[in-house]
């Protein structure tokens, strides 16, 4: 009898412990490889969800989401989508990904590509792709762009990129040293900032 009240006694207690736990130490449920579909405008790094009518941007550096874009940014969505699909319900996880891989997609690609064919005297053709590279200073302290070629300078203020023949003020001894000569394929460097970050910021 008293073996059997104990058991009742310890199944009672163990009951009462597995209800005591928080609703937090239950495991989520996890849906693997979903694809969400996209439309990426990556000239200014916006993403917009058709299912949930939902756009992503950024915004003194930080991601937003709302179904309406701030009112100086609506001007940019009006073209030069790319359809993209990512497993996730957070394109900007994986921006740094979308940059490497559609930056320079598209009818507005900013990538100049030339083909040139050659025939052979068996009749047969070689067709030779070359992709032309753009040179820029990056001050890596401070993410600034310098393009030699356009006398150009391109930086941030308050997250957004912006382009010009000088920088501001407060900004022009930041280039006095420290540049590093990099090459990227698009004349807008900033399309490329994640890629540049993670391969040239730290190094020595």
């Amino acid at each position: 009898m008293k073996t059997h009240r104990r058991i009742v006694a310890a199944t009672t207690l163990a009951l009462a412990m597995s209800l005591a736990l928080p609703a937090s130490a239950e495991k989520a449920l996890v849906v693997g490889n979903t694809k969400h579909s996209y439309v990426y405008y990556r000239d200014h790094e916006i993403y917009f969800q058709p299912e949930t009518k939902l756009y992503y941007w950024r915004e003194g550096g930080e991601w937003q989401t709302g179904s309406v874009l701030p009112t100086a940014s609506r001007s940019y969505v009006t073209s030069g989508g790319v359809t993209i699909e990512l497993e996730t319900e957070r394109p900007y996880d994986k921006h740094a990904e979308v940059v490497s891989r559609h930056a320079s997609i598209g009818p507005q690609g900013t990538t100049t590509t030339e083909e040139t064919v050659a025939t052979h005297a068996d009749g047969s053709s070689t067709t030779t792709t070359t992709t032309t590279k753009h040179e820029y200073v990056y001050y890596r302290d401070h993410d600034i762009y310098f393009a030699p070629r356009d006398k150009t300078y391109y930086w941030q203020v308050d997250g957004e990129w912006q382009s010009g023949p000088e920088l501001p003020l407060a900004s022009r001894s930041f280039v006095s040293h420290g540049g590093v000569n990099i090459k990227l394929d698009t004349d807008r460097p900033h399309t490329r900032h994640d890629y540049v970050v993670t391969h040239y910021k730290n190094k020595p």
